[in-house]
């Protein structure tokens, strides 16, 4: 499917306001439609990019994807994203923060399956505490940073998905670094908390300008930011 026939799609809006809160609260998966429609965007995204811009070395399946997973209600997103995303495809590491320790039992809990090789999670230094002082954050961002940019080039990712947790950053910087001085595309995909209805979160201000794809869950975020793609509600 190309990118123009999923640009065209219009799911129904939703409701009431009410209806939005439950979906913000609510914990339950998303549909396997609503999850084989990300997963057909997500092909004819990262391929309509391809077409435009060769990435070095080979292009072949499964591409080398890396997901970056934050501690609560993110990582719970994150796997509700990925719960259609043919692995055979995309190729999934794991990166989450040092001191996260409910990411991987999140994954074991849901997807066993992508559990099941440890190998493909990484942790880096978290590059701020909650209530650390914005001073001190500053060696400690560079710290993740710098750890980051050793990841990514041991990765290689053609595929970087994210959806806002503070771990995203550095790996983020480093991804953008790698591109530059590496001459690598790097697909850069970010996925805006089904919760932001009328504005973006703080991650989706700073991301934004760099993303290659930037996708919203309400159609009020379309009409303010022109990059924004609705596909409906994904969880």
């Amino acid at each position: 499917m190309r990118l123009n026939d999923l640009a065209a799609f219009q799911p129904e809006k939703s409701g009431s306001c009410d209806n939005r809160e439950k979906i913000c609260h609510s914990s339950k998966p998303e549909t396997e439609r609503d999850g084989l429609l990300f997963e057909r965007w997500l092909v004819a995204r990262v391929w309509s990019k391809r077409k435009r811009r060769s990435w070095a070395g080979t292009a072949q399946l499964p591409l080398r994807t890396a997901v970056v997973l934050g501690s609560g209600g993110h990582t719970m997103e994150m796997l509700s994203l990925l719960k259609e995303v043919d692995q055979e495809r995309y190729r999934c590491d794991f990166i989450m923060a040092q001191t996260d320790s409910s990411s991987l039992k999140k994954v074991q809990a849901t997807r066993p399956d992508l559990a099941k090789d440890l190998t493909r999670f990484h942790v880096i230094p978290r590059s701020r505490e909650v209530g650390q002082s914005w001073s001190s954050s500053l060696l400690t961002t560079a710290q993740a940073f710098l750890a980051c940019l050793g990841l990514v080039w041991e990765l290689n990712p053609q595929v970087l998905l994210v959806n806002g947790p503070g771990t995203c950053f550095p790996v983020v910087a480093a991804v953008l670094l790698f591109e530059l001085i590496a001459f690598r595309r790097v697909s850069l995909i970010f996925v805006e908390s089904v919760c932001r209805v009328k504005s973006l979160s703080m991650s989706g201000k700073l991301i934004y300008p760099f993303a290659d794809a930037f996708l919203v869950h309400w159609p009020e975020l379309v009409e303010r930011y022109a990059k924004a793609q609705y596909l409906g509600i994904l969880f």
